[in-house]
């Protein structure tokens, strides 16, 4: 199925919008660009559109509200393409609520019998004024918004309606995104995972298709608002609008976490600035921010109110980038850290991570070296260099007669000394730059849910090394974003944003010192040498605590340095081939995806470069 040959019941009368495609002629809008993200396969789509038919959980009423935008003014061939990608649905009973002002627009363009048109009246000057009278005419459990402009995938509904059914308990779902650019070339999208409030707060990540519970969204109609739900009606865009609606429901202890379902269902088209076609709109909004300079940004005080309600010692502040807002963790309290460093000979290595500790100036720390049979002299010299300074660090040097490296069995000797609140696991090759870096950990480490705290290292070159480990990349587990540049955003911006992940790295993991003795410390008999920190952040993860990735301080990370490569070693190969079939025998049914970091944000979507007709 390509280009105009198509089912007329799938694309409604849009043949006027398709341009000539005779050679020399300006490129067409195709069916693929219309209605859905890549070519869909027929027979998929035949499969999908007998689904929607024979399926009673089908068969329910979904509410698509088309929404305006203050900020953005769509041209009507845009407005069209809204409609039609709603008409051209594989699921079949739709209710379509549109602004009153394009009624006679929808209706002349012969909308399906499967879709019942509703009418509101459009606040042009406030998005969430749009919403909530939308909202009232609505009558379908699940609600999806949809900005005037925009479009849904032709599988969008169906794939909602899935995921709706596997996950009662959610305040709302939602989707990934893509966006297109003038020639309705596909481009950017924007890969979620699972709900990721820290994540949220610096970033908008609800960008993509909403799919809201009606019974959720009561506490938006109550009479008795708290704080977060009056200020909904502070912020004026469509995408501000979105945040805000997720952050409220987010809050709602009643319902279960939101669900992602991977699949780019939300096309963001390029739509025109206000300004450029509505001199009064556009007086309007230089109005509203105005206001937001001189007084505060309304989203800013949205998530502030957000985590408040949390009960999180946690705030965001205002970045330069529009839209972007910075986490500020406290630590005013500076509890003891007690610093776990297994090392053998190295003392170059070794010396710079002592400094590197020190030059923090944290002023609460012990250190507790694990030694591994070290042989050179200048090591030695360290080790009482090190124990001779008292007024620098409390620092104790614990011997370890280990026959072969059995890395969570030095941690875990190590745990032994251990007298801090929290403990820091650091291996010899690590560096830390920040002065600030283990007050921004700890200050993670102390919220709540937090089980483990890990830091975004960076090589020599400044490229990523870690910034966290994703289940099922090279089979097992991997370091994903590795060789990236620091500030690269890959499209989701976890690379320069705080974020929860399934494991971080052991070359630099915070946590109290109870969440280890917790699950037991290191598995040293199944996992000596590799998947040690990621099996002891799974096993943290199932006391229902959670994995950070901190990317505020700057980490080096000297990897192997000491170790070398497991793979040049005969021994230690096998060693390793061991600890991957003991890995998959515990952790095999959390392979297939990690729920943080899913496969698809690394798959190379085959419509980006592909050939246009």
């Amino acid at each position: 199925m390509i280009g105009n040959d198509v089912p007329h019941a799938l694309n409604g009368p849009a043949d006027h919008l398709k341009k000539d495609t005779s050679p020399g002629s300006t490129e067409r809008i195709r069916f693929r660009d219309v209605t859905t993200v890549g070519d869909l396969p027929p027979r998929e789509l035949c499969s999908v559109q007998q689904r929607c038919l024979q399926d009673p959980a089908m068969a329910e009423m979904i509410s698509v509200m088309v929404i305006n935008d203050p900020a953005t003014d769509p041209f009507d061939a845009q407005i069209l393409l809204t409609l039609r990608s709603v008409y051209g649905q594989c699921y079949g009973k739709i209710e379509l609520i549109i602004p009153d002002k394009y009624a006679l627009l929808a209706s002349l363009d012969n909308p399906p019998s499967g879709i019942a048109l509703k009418t509101y009246h459009m606040d042009s000057n406030s998005a969430p004024k749009s919403f909530l009278a939308a909202l009232e005419v609505s009558t379908a459990e699940i609600i999806v918004p949809l900005r005037l402009g925009d479009r849904l995938s032709v599988d969008a509904l169906f794939r909602l309606k899935l995921a709706e059914s596997e996950n009662g308990s959610a305040p709302f779902l939602y989707s990934d995104i893509v966006s297109e650019d003038q020639n309705h070339h596909l481009h950017s999208p924007l890969w979620h995972g699972n709900w990721d409030w820290i994540l949220m707060a610096q970033t908008n990540a609800t960008r993509g298709m909403l799919g809201l519970r009606r019974r959720a969204l009561g506490l938006l109609r109550s009479q008795d608002q708290t704080p977060i739900v009056s200020s909904i009606t502070t912020v004026q865009t469509y995408w501000d609008l979105c945040w805000s609606i997720a952050l409220i429901l987010s809050a709602d202890t009643s319902f279960s976490e939101p669900t992602h379902f991977a699949h780019p269902c939300y096309i963001e088209a390029p739509l025109a600035n206000n300004s450029d076609h509505n001199t009064s709109q556009s007086h309007f909004l230089t109005i509203i921010f105005e206001d937001q300079v001189t007084a505060q940004n309304p989203m800013l005080k949205l998530l502030n109110e957000y985590i408040s309600s949390l009960g999180l010692n946690l705030s965001v502040e205002e970045c330069a980038e529009p839209r972007q807002f910075r986490v500020v963790s406290e630590n005013s309290f500076k509890p003891l850290i007690s610093v776990v460093i297994p090392n053998r000979n190295g003392s170059g290595l070794l010396a710079n991570a002592l400094d590197s500790l020190a030059n923090t100036g944290y002023p609460n720390l012990q250190i507790i070296i694990v030694d591994d049979a070290s042989t050179d002299h200048e090591t030695r010299e360290l080790y009482d260099l090190l124990l001779s300074r008292k007024n620098l660090f409390k620092a104790e040097v614990l011997e370890s007669h280990e026959p072969s490296f059995n890395y969570s069995r030095l941690i875990n000797q190590g745990r032994k000394l251990v007298k801090g609140e929290y403990m820091l696991t650091m291996n010899n090759d690590v560096e830390l730059i920040s002065r600030d870096s283990l007050d921004l950990l700890v200050g993670l480490a102390r919220l709540p849910k937090t089980g483990v705290v890990g830091a975004r290292l960076l090589y020599a070159d400044l490229t990523i090394q870690h910034v966290g480990v994703g289940l099922g990349i090279n089979r097992f587990a991997g370091h994903y974003l590795s060789g990236k540049a620091r500030d690269e955003s890959g499209s989701d911006t976890i690379a320069r944003s705080i974020h929860r992940a399934s494991a971080a790295t052991g070359a630099l993991q915070l946590f109290r010192t109870e969440v280890f003795d917790a699950v037991g410390g290191y598995d040293d008999n199944r996992f000596p040498v590799a998947f040690n920190d990621i099996d002891f952040c799974l096993r943290v993860g199932e006391l229902g605590l959670q994995v950070l990735i901190d990317t505020r301080p700057i980490v080096f990370h000297y990897e192997g340095k000491t170790r070398g490569n497991e793979h040049r070693d005969h021994y230690r190969f096998n060693t390793w081939v061991t600890e991957e079939v003991a890995f998959a025998q515990r952790w095999g049914g959390k392979l297939a995806s990690d729920p943080f970091y899913p496969r698809i944000r690394e798959t190379y979507l085959s419509w980006q470069h592909s050939p246009r007709a």
